[in-house]
């Protein structure tokens, strides 16, 4: 194996047993409402996008393909996110109706990681949404054909 000095070494016992005691995973009854504590715990010591996850489809070829994307809602009912629906995401869901979503919070040494079917909000929230976007934002997602390369 290559000595690599770009990447981190893996830490030792001791660097483990230096860290403090993390607490346990409480016992909810409903795993949204952990979900929600962690999102919070993540907004209070995440330096950047705490609500930033990795999202994993399934092109037309079988292959997968995964690229950050920012969760905008959670609930019982699922979790919400938004791209255009001609984006290369945006197809590919389309297809298959399944994805993966991973999240990392590196601060918090802690990752989540749910799959399943989706499905598409209604187009009016969808467009509420954009509406809340910022203007150079909405410029950008209009004048950009999505996935494509420039």
């Amino acid at each position: 194996m290559s000595k690599n000095t770009l990447i981190p070494t893996t830490p030792d016992a001791a660097s483990y047993a230096a860290e403090a005691p993390r607490p346990p995973i409480p016992d909810v009854d409903v795993p949204f409402d952990l979900i929600e504590v962690w999102l919070k715990e993540a907004r209070e010591s995440e330096l950047n996008d705490p609500n930033a996850m990795a999202l994993a489809t399934v092109d037309p070829s079988g292959m997968p393909d995964v690229r950050m994307v920012l969760l905008k809602d959670v609930s019982p009912a699922g979790f919400t996110f938004y791209t255009h629906s001609t984006s290369a995401k945006g197809q590919h869901l389309a297809a298959t109706a399944k994805a993966a979503l991973c999240f990392h919070w590196k601060s918090q040494r802690r990752q989540l990681r749910v799959r399943g079917g989706i499905h598409a909000v209604p187009s009016e929230t969808a467009d509420a949404y954009f509406k809340t976007r910022a203007r150079q934002s909405q410029l950008g997602a209009v004048a950009s054909d999505q996935s494509a390369p420039l």
